[in-house]
């Protein structure tokens, strides 16, 4: 949903943003407060929450980049709660400024989310038992449609990646910019779920056995694909290491082209391969490097742009700590 092309602090931002947008308008009262930004609580169990979705999101977001400092308990706590400190700052600033959504646009997202339960009635079921209706995801949506507009409109304000700063970047980090070696490959494969009993992967093994055999003997491969497997066997394509599950990876990598290998069993069945080409290693070029250093650097400018427009919006807010381990750092300094 959001754009990735500001960075991963603002990715985080928005994806933040984009989880909460239906369950943070109806917080109880009674909850301890840690702190408050203009006079609005932020509770601990916010903080928490926050803080939680941060840490599932580091295995998909770059694990080490998204917290300064190691990401420690007390460092995903205060990002947590700049984050939050953020959201309601950009809301009301871009308040302030008058900015609309076409309701058009709201509609449109509404009914994609519609989309994914079974009717409307599972879907109004859902939002129930959030303790949410129609109009606060409706109001949740625009902030969250504003909240992209303008992080967007303040990164867009930054200077693009020089000539200088990309070149500089590639021949201190040549060793980031390398094709790693790659296979490609063919199967024969013997389809098997896990509940086959022992005499039929008997029977798939035997099978495997004698088409291995036939293709060792100088048979046609691709005709005996289509010969045992028309639907599920052919082609692979080009791998990578990692493509693939563990034994099939390594037993492709350490054949060499041509090589047709033993029956092997997988989660999906047994599979025969020929290795059919191979890429190794090797450094690619400036100019084939560029385009991806370019974006990478300018997308870093973004995210400074936009931290930096936060922590004058943090700075220039009455920011009160009843928790002081969230003390928020301003990242300018």
């Amino acid at each position: 949903m959001w754009k990735k092309a500001l960075g991963v602090s603002i990715t985080v931002l928005m994806l933040y943003a984009a989880a909460l947008f239906v369950s943070c308008t109806k917080k109880e009262a009674a909850k301890a407060v840690a702190m408050t930004v203009n006079g609005q609580a932020i509770t601990a169990e916010e903080v928490d929450e926050a803080a939680e979705f941060f840490r599932r999101q580091q295995a998909v977001l770059s694990p080490g980049q998204i917290f300064e400092g190691g990401g420690g308990e007390s460092e995903v706590r205060r990002t947590a709660a700049r984050q939050l400190a953020a959201n309601m700052l950009l809301i009301a600033e871009v308040k302030r400024m008058g900015w609309r959504v076409d309701s058009a646009r709201i509609d449109r997202a509404v009914n994609r989310f519609i989309s994914q339960f079974p009717d409307r009635d599972a879907f109004m079921s859902q939002l129930a038992a959030m303790g949410e209706s129609e109009e606060s995801m409706r109001r949740g949506m625009e902030e969250e449609f504003l909240l992209d507009s303008l992080l967007n409109t303040v990164g867009a304000a930054a200077e693009p990646a020089s000539e200088e700063e990309c070149r500089k970047q590639y021949d201190d980090n040549a060793d980031r910019y390398r094709e790693p070696g790659s296979a490609r490959a063919s199967h024969i494969v013997f389809e098997l779920d896990l509940t086959a009993s022992d005499s039929q992967v008997r029977e798939a093994m035997e099978r495997a056995g004698a088409a291995a055999a036939k293709a060792k003997g100088g048979a046609d491969f691709d005709a005996l694909i289509k010969e045992y497997s028309p639907k599920s066997g052919g082609d692979i394509g080009w791998l990578k290491r990692g493509d693939l599950v563990p034994d099939l990876e390594l037993k492709i990598f350490s054949m060499k082209k041509g090589d047709i290998s033993d029956p092997i069993p997988s989660s999906m069945g047994i599979h025969i391969i020929k290795k059919t080409d191979e890429k190794e290693p090797r450094q690619m070029s400036y100019p084939e490097a560029e385009g991806a250093i370019k974006a990478a650097l300018t997308d870093r400018k973004k995210a400074e742009k936009v931290n930096a427009y936060i922590d004058s919006l943090i700075r220039a807010a009455d920011v009160k700590y009843l928790d002081t381990t969230l003390v928020i750092r301003d990242t300018a300094r």
